[in-house]
């Protein structure tokens, strides 16, 4: 983490780099560029603020073009080229990919803590819906109880009535608990945790001790590898979902219970008969769809057959346990995201020095006179010859940095830049002057002062 006082001197130090490279000469140049380009990176890397770091860089741009418009010894094509080639190559380009980099770990950290607050919203879920699953089914099974004792007592007794009651209250709170537990529940969570120390045997044994009528077979031996205990933890949390949906609405009919582990696939069959009709599909149930993600998650299947008669439930499950999902996997998003970052200033720069190259070379083409085709000039040439040495058509007028001395008297003069190649941006100017077609002078010109 950055320091408050690092981040005003990161700041100076950008603005410093924004002035110093397009003022810089050639020799300091070559030590200064990679310099500024460091420094730049750093302070777009450790400065948070985007504001301050543009305000930073446009007041050393500023301070640069002041400086330069006032010096004497640069053309505006100099003036332009130095302006753009050291700022944005040396100066905002580098800053520009620190920034990036910054904000790639700051996503990155956020998404961190995102994940983990994200988990452990989903495992307060599972646990509120398996306190939800548990306490339901031990309502239903006293709601059961209840109703149990109700045929034993005399009706119209107050004993009777009572007993009435507490089946009532028991019902109730089963539906809080649902209206509860909705709220918690997301789309796709995976069936809530059962009890560890709890088989599926202990469960039918406590729903027989409530009044329950359970018929229960097993076919194979019982779960005891470390990788069984996930599949039976959800096939024994499928049974409670079940036995307590059939202690609520079919609450003195026998559930058929039948379990097989004798394949690859864990099958567990539950069905009893509908004392009454077909109960509705409650709105906002999560116990079934819920079980059925997990099951789905883990290579396994949940049917559901439900008529006026009877209601079956059959759930399969592989007995391996899955293979854990690959880590590490990043989305194909963040990393376009990422690249884009780069990529954007890097076109930018090439569009910028792609443009800024093609306006030199118009310029050299249209002004330029190579030093040593100069040389080949003779004064009493016409203008026939001189044109098989000049190709370019020149200027009408000096650059406004050069300081000219007379020109011979009626004669027409045209202005040449000194340039020995594409690449020469030099302020020097040569002077052709001509008098009834014919070359009567020819001057090398310099800047002023």
């Amino acid at each position: 983490m950055t320091t408050p006082w690092k981040q005003p001197l990161l700041l100076m130090l950008l603005a410093l780099c924004a002035y110093l490279v397009p003022i810089s000469t050639n020799g300091a140049w070559v030590v200064l560029a990679p310099l500024a380009a460091a420094c730049s990176y750093l302070a777009g890397r450790h400065v948070s603020s985007l504001a301050h770091g543009l305000l930073a860089l446009g007041s050393g741009t500023l301070a640069a073009g002041v400086t330069l418009a006032l010096s004497s010894h640069l053309s505006l094509l100099t003036f332009a080229l130095n302006i753009l080639t050291g700022l944005v190559l040396f100066a905002l380009l580098p800053w520009w990919a620190g920034r990036a980099r910054r904000n790639a770990v700051l996503f990155r950290s956020q998404e961190r803590r995102h994940v983990v607050v994200q988990a452990e919203l989903r495992e307060r879920a599972r646990i509120a819906e398996a306190m939800h699953d548990q306490l339901g089914h031990d309502l239903a099974l006293l709601a059961l109880s209840t109703g149990g004792l109700q045929v034993t007592l005399e009706k119209g007794t107050e004993a009777h009535a009572q007993a009435a009651r507490i089946r009532e209250q028991a019902d109730e709170s089963i539906e809080h608990l649902h209206q509860i537990i909705g709220v918690l529940h997301e789309e796709g969570d995976q069936a809530p945790l059962g009890p560890a120390d709890s088989s599926l045997e202990q469960l039918v044994e406590q729903a027989r001790a409530k009044g329950m009528k359970i018929n229960f077979t097993r076919h194979g031996p019982p779960p005891q590898a470390p990788g069984s205990l996930r599949w039976a933890a959800v096939l024994r949390q499928v049974a409670q979902e079940a036995l307590t949906n059939a202690a609520k609405y079919a609450p003195h009919t026998e559930v058929e219970l039948e379990l097989d582990t004798r394949s690859e696939q864990a099958v567990l069959r539950i069905s009893n008969q509908l004392a009454g009709p077909v109960p509705p599909v409650r709105p906002g149930a999560t116990g079934i769809a819920s079980l059925r993600g997990a099951l789905e998650a883990a290579g396994g299947s949940l049917a559901v057959h439900r008529t006026k008669e009877r209601f079956e439930l059959r759930a399969s499950i592989p007995q391996a346990p899955s293979p854990p999902a690959p880590a590490g996997v990043r989305s194909p998003v963040k990393r376009t995201s990422t690249s884009m970052l780069v990529l954007l200033p890097v076109l930018a720069v090439t569009v910028i020095a792609a443009a800024l190259l093609l306006l030199q070379h118009a310029t050299y083409q249209a002004t330029a006179l190579h030093p040593s085709e100069y040389q080949k000039l003779k004064v009493g040439m016409d203008s026939g010859e001189v044109a098989s040495l000049v190709r370019a058509p020149g200027l009408d007028e000096p650059l406004p940095v050069i300081d000219e001395p007379a020109a011979p008297e009626n004669a027409q003069c045209r202005y040449y830049a000194a340039r020995t190649g594409l690449l020469d941006l030099g302020s020097e100017m040569f002077r052709l002057c001509f008098t009834d077609d014919v070359l009567v002078s020819t001057d090398h010109l310099y800047p002023a002062g």
